[in-house]
């Protein structure tokens, strides 16, 4: 009795939560025997559960763009024994399911005291498959400490919209420097042709107040390029059809739209992979 007790009333909170009201005792019936994770999947994938996505599309969507940029990591980025991450203090790449194994990982960030204090803390454990982690603080722009030709991978996520661009041209001056050749220099950011988009709808040039630029894909390629590299793939993050169709911004591209496409003019964020020839 217990035990039916304890699966009803999981039930019943997973249906408060992802319906929004209480579950009736004829809905109840079609969870009988499941396990808590089927009843939230049959929920999530259902009818009604969409259509309560796409009602709430407006607070979901950077959970959404969230989840593109970890598909990216665990199925784009390649493998490498050195690998720096450019920013990532935070949120380092091991953290968000960077699937391969490595040798040595560097976070190079700015100095607690010069961060965000909800971003301060920082705090580093061992990646499952081994590796030594450590963090540098340092200018990134400038990279100074790392010696040339010394790094297999750079990953610098969300970062280039943070610095004007005249730094983020240096910036990939120096990760074309220190890389080996074949080394790969990734690389997302917005889309300023969509990111510009969404932010007139607030009234705002760009979606983030520390943002400096938001590149359009042929400059961000353009100037890539003039630093050395090759880029050799290209993806689009979040496919916003909708938006491109209608002239208006919809925030249900997010839930609609593939996480991760071809198509990078028509997609919120870019994607690269650069390799040093």
């Amino acid at each position: 009795m217990l035990t039916g007790l304890i699966a009803y009333t999981r039930t019943a909170l997973l249906y408060r939560l992802l319906r929004g009201r209480w579950v009736t005792r004829e809905a109840l019936q079609q969870f009988s025997g499941d396990s808590p994770e089927n009843v939230a999947w049959k929920l999530l994938l259902s009818a009604e559960g969409l259509e309560r996505c796409c009602n709430l599309s407006l607070e979901l969507h950077l959970h959404f763009i969230h989840n593109a940029r970890l598909k990216v990591v665990r199925t784009l980025l390649p493998p490498g024994d050195v690998i720096l991450d450019l920013g990532g203090a935070y949120s380092p790449l091991y953290r968000m399911g960077y699937p391969h194994p490595f040798k040595k990982l560097v976070l190079i960030d700015l100095p607690p005291e010069r961060r965000h204090q909800e971003f301060r803390r920082v705090e580093l454990e061992r990646h499952s498959r081994g590796g030594e982690i450590s963090i540098l603080y340092a200018d990134m722009s400038e990279l100074s400490g790392i010696d040339d030709g010394s790094v297999d991978l750079v990953w610098a996520g969300q970062v280039i919209e943070h610095l004007s661009p005249e730094t983020g041209r240096r910036m990939s001056q120096h990760v074309f420097r220190v890389l080996r050749r074949g080394g790969s220099f990734c690389l997302d950011t917005p889309n300023g042709l969509l990111s510009s988009m969404h932010a007139a709808t607030a009234g705002k040039r760009m979606i983030h107040p520390d943002h400096k630029i938001e590149y359009g894909p042929s400059d961000l390629r353009r100037m890539l390029k003039a630093c050395g590299f090759d880029i050799a793939v290209e993806k689009g993050l979040c496919h916003m059809v909708r938006t491109l169709r209608s002239g208006q911004f919809s925030y249900e591209d997010f839930i609609f739209g593939n996480p991760i496409a071809d198509e990078v003019e028509d997609s919120y964020l870019q994607y690269y992979q650069c390799v040093k020839p």
